[in-house]
């Protein structure tokens, strides 16, 4: 049998995930059994295997950045081309390019890393916010994370918790990821229910799940 690793917290119901590295992981309340998991988890083995078998993987095999003038980087579901500069009134500028100057070049690394984490908490926490409260729930704590393989998850307290690669995606697919995390705080399972109300919010959320899809490999990576 495959290998997983159980996640207890006060939840209510047993879940199952496939991470995009293969990965099982199971959320599991905090009063079921070891027994009781490894029970589910044998009834549930054929769909757990076939997902293994089917789930995107994750991909390595993308060159690494150079971080020289012409090197591409993704944002908000374009490329956009670093600069080096000689001199620039701020040490990164974004427009038409990624510019940063001469003279921080061999941090280019960290300084673009900071510049994504920061846009994602620029862009993530309104929308957040307002798709908390179209949908009726209340958000607690947001956190933009640096965990790969997840672009987001809550909790039951409703603390989010956020990818800062997600940043990448267009902002389409960024609205998706944030009405899929807080419509679990609604509805715990992927019911009928739970896409309702992620449809009542983002009605071609399916073009979202289409881009993840063919693109999201993409997000894995630092850049």
């Amino acid at each position: 049998m495959f290998e997983y690793t159980v996640v207890r917290s006060k939840r209510k119901t047993l879940s199952v995930i496939i991470e995009r590295d293969k990965q099982v992981i199971v959320r599991a309340p905090d009063f079921i059994s070891d027994e009781r998991i490894t029970f589910e988890l044998h009834k549930r083995r054929r769909l757990i295997e076939k997902k293994i078998d089917s789930e995107q993987k994750f991909r390595n095999d993308y060159p690494p950045k150079e971080f020289e003038s012409g090197d591409q980087f993704l944002y908000q579901g374009k490329y956009y081309t670093l600069e080096i500069r000689l001199a620039l009134e701020q040490y990164i500028q974004f427009g038409n390019t990624i510019k940063i100057t001469a003279i921080n070049k061999a941090n280019a690394k960290s300084i673009l890393l900071n510049w994504y984490k920061q846009k994602a908490q620029e862009i993530l926490t309104p929308r957040i916010v307002y798709f908390a409260e179209h949908i009726g729930v209340k958000r607690r704590k947001i956190n933009i994370t640096d965990a790969k393989y997840t672009w987001g998850t809550c909790t039951p307290a409703g603390n989010l918790n956020f990818n800062w690669r997600l940043i990448k995606a267009p902002l389409n697919v960024i609205d998706y990821i944030v009405v899929h995390e807080l419509s679990h705080l609604r509805e715990l399972n992927h019911s009928p229910e739970f896409w309702n109300i992620v449809a009542v919010q983002i009605p071609n959320y399916e073009e979202a799940k289409k881009w993840l899809k063919e693109y999201g490999s993409l997000l894995d990576v630092d850049f």
